[in-house]
């Protein structure tokens, strides 16, 4: 099923509520294609940066960083943290073609103050840095961690809320700020925004609207080449070669949230073409997962264990409440199935991938690396769902 999703594809974003585990199969899912061979990278757009923890990243964000991957694997991964702030410095450094221009932009009081917060800058940075990425020839594929269902969809609309912006009027105004001034119906209307302005350039120390008229005026120069790349992102995330997967949990509290925010991607234009099932408990797969230590101490006197009557009763009272909370599990997903064929235009196609529950819960490096291989052996449709 991993080579099915794979094939033919540059971009993989995963899309999904928070606490789900979104982030931890983003970069399993990346470090899956790594070893089969792909050239991968994974970006997070994630404000609380779980990848760092699990790929074990340095601190700074913005660089490419190279995961460490198992023996066997025969391709390569690498991972980023978004930098937003800095990854806009470099566009307009790139875009203006360097010297006076890119300076003049990048000096400027207004936009020192402002680009961290530029249109919804992680959005719209992220897609930002996601075509640079899959532009790059060095790669092959590139995995996308993005933030919870609540903003997910922000995402979207970004290169459009762009491509707004740069072809109104905007920009001609700011050029001319005195223009805003002129346009205030009434003479007490033009009175107060005179006043205001320069009670703000005495307070601030600041020449408000030279620099606002400087700045509009110098990224005027560049605004094309941003329109150009707002086009290219909205034909990257709706090109033939990205694909979008759904992950969640068969819980209750989650999984009465995903029929809704499938609708919501589904009206956005975004075809659904995996989900990811995580935490699935399943008797089966624990039968077979490696043993917990009895003892932290390896000298420790390991004698037979000693079972009362009570315990056993209460042994066999948590297998029946583990059975029975398999097959709620089991029902919510039958559930889950049969509401997601009201999604989409071709619901029959999408792929569905159950992931077990780990214990302890993925955390670290290992703990991906055994996640990344469930997803290389993970059954068919209609298979034992054990992964």
């Amino acid at each position: 099923m991993l080579d099915e999703l794979l094939d033919g594809t540059r971009v993989v974003v995963l899309l999904g509520a928070g606490g789900v585990g979104k982030t931890t199969s983003a970069a399993a899912l990346a470090m899956a294609a790594a070893q089969k061979g792909l050239r991968v990278v994974v970006l997070t757009v994630d404000p609380a940066a779980r990848l760092k923890d699990a790929l074990e990243l340095p601190d700074e964000p913005g660089y490419l960083h190279r995961v460490p991957l198992p023996p066997d694997a025969s391709g390569t991964l690498d991972a980023i943290l978004l930098d937003a702030k800095g990854l806009f410095d470099d566009l307009v450094q790139r875009l203006s073609g360097g010297g006076p221009l890119a300076t003049g932009i990048l000096e400027n009081p207004i936009y020192r103050n402002v680009a961290g917060a530029f249109a919804g800058s992680d959005s719209y940075m992220a897609l930002e840095q996601l075509l640079d990425i899959a532009e790059d020839e060095r790669f092959d594929l590139v995995v996308v961690d993005t933030p919870p269902a609540t903003h997910a969809l922000e995402l979207f609309d970004a290169p459009d809320r762009i491509l707004a912006l740069l072809e109104s009027n905007a920009l001609d105004y700011l050029s001319e700020p005195l223009r805003l001034v002129g346009a205030a119906t009434g003479r007490l209307a033009q009175g107060i925004l005179t006043t205001l302005v320069g009670a703000l350039e005495r307070m601030t120390g600041m020449h408000l609207m030279r620099d606002i008229s400087q700045l509009a005026t110098d990224f005027a120069m560049i605004a094309p080449a941003f329109r150009q790349r707002a086009k290219a992102i909205r034909e990257l995330l709706h090109g033939d070669e990205t694909r979008f997967v759904l992950v969640s949990a068969p819980e209750p509290h989650i999984a009465s949230e995903l029929l809704t925010f499938a609708h919501q991607v589904d009206q956005a234009g975004i075809p659904i073409d995996s989900v990811i099932l995580n935490r699935v408990f399943n008797l089966a797969y624990l039968s077979t997962a490696e043993p917990l230590p009895l003892h932290s101490d390896p000298k420790a006197d390991q004698k037979p264990a000693r079972w009362s009557a009570g315990l056993a009763r209460k042994l066999v009272q948590c297998n029946r409440d583990l059975e029975m909370l398999e097959d709620d599990q089991l029902r919510r997903i039958a559930q889950l199935r049969e509401g997601m064929q009201a999604v989409g235009t071709h619901p029959e196609a999408r792929l569905w991938i159950e992931l077990p529950t780990l214990t302890p819960s993925p955390t670290s490096l290992r703990s991906v690396q055994t996640i990344a291989s469930r997803l290389s052996r993970a059954a068919p449709d209609n298979a034992d769902p054990v992964g």
